[in-house]
């Protein structure tokens, strides 16, 4: 019995102890505001050095966490379906309010503090404005991160123009990495006439993605299965992918600025004394 006894003893302790070990970890990540505006750069009046690839190229992880309260009205029955998937994705991402902070749920404009900012992009008609949302977040290490989905701007099919991930962890010092596509869309009665084209080439796949060649004509980020409804021959197709990936590090309370030649992004980090 005082084997037994002893033994039990000892599970509790080690149960107790991993316990407060997880609560240690829990309580060490700082929570931060983060607020991002994505938007288009003006046309180019001259030729861009940048030569962008044809096929949407996005390398999509295993895991990512979806933003709760964006509202989204489905265009059409699959719509609907990929929208309740979304909303499974995000009962995960948001636990029940108790008067703490709830992780990733966007906040209202009040909450706005690049207004200014989005004032100056949208009043005139040289910018375009893509995305713009405000969240809270605990900020885990580099190894813990989870990917934030993004996806905003005109929306052909299934499809948005714009689509990504954005990271922020803390390695050292905060660090913000972005893999975002501002993806270019024609219309095409012949979905594969993209691959037809003597430039280009299948993208390497990517074993992580863990997506055969059959699963990238058919899943729905393949532009060979973009039809615009049922009703039509139609598509979109994918014709030009301008990529802004980078991997930055941020300072709290300054304002970051990203571009490439296509789309640019604000970023603002705000920490949240609790």
């Amino acid at each position: 019995m005082t084997t037994k006894t002893s033994v039990i003893s000892k599970i509790a302790a080690l149960t107790l102890l991993m316990l407060s070990a997880f609560s240690i970890a829990n309580t060490d990540e700082r929570w931060f505001q983060v607020e991002v505006i994505l938007f288009k750069n003006p046309a180019l009046e001259t030729d861009n050095p940048e030569i962008w690839p044809t096929f949407a190229n996005i390398d999509h992880p295993l895991s990512f966490i979806e933003l709760t309260g964006i509202e989204t009205e489905p265009e059409s029955p699959e719509d609907a379906f990929f929208a309740s998937q979304e909303q499974n994705n995000e009962a995960e991402t948001a636990p029940a309010a108790d008067g703490t902070l709830v992780p990733f749920q966007v906040l209202g404009e009040e909450e706005y503090k690049l207004a200014d900012e989005l004032a100056a992009l949208t009043r005139g008609t040289r910018y375009e404005l893509l995305y713009h949302q405000v969240w809270n977040q605990p900020v885990p290490d580099r190894n813990s991160v989870v990917p934030i989905h993004i996806q905003g701007g005109e929306k052909f099919g299934r499809q948005y123009e714009l689509q990504g991930y954005i990271s922020l962890y803390v390695e050292r010092y905060l660090h913000l990495s972005t893999d975002l596509h501002l993806i270019e869309y024609q219309i095409s009665n012949d979905p594969f006439s993209v691959i037809k084209d003597e430039e280009f080439q299948l993208p390497t796949l990517n074993l992580q993605s863990q997506n055969s060649f059959s699963n990238l004509l058919l899943n729905d980020d393949s532009p060979f299965s973009n039809q615009i409804n049922q009703q039509t021959n139609e598509f979109y197709i994918s014709v030009k992918d301008a990529q802004l990936k980078e991997r930055r590090r941020m300072r709290s309370k300054e304002i970051h600025y990203l571009d490439n030649p296509e789309f640019g992004m604000l970023v603002l980090i705000t920490p949240i004394e609790q």
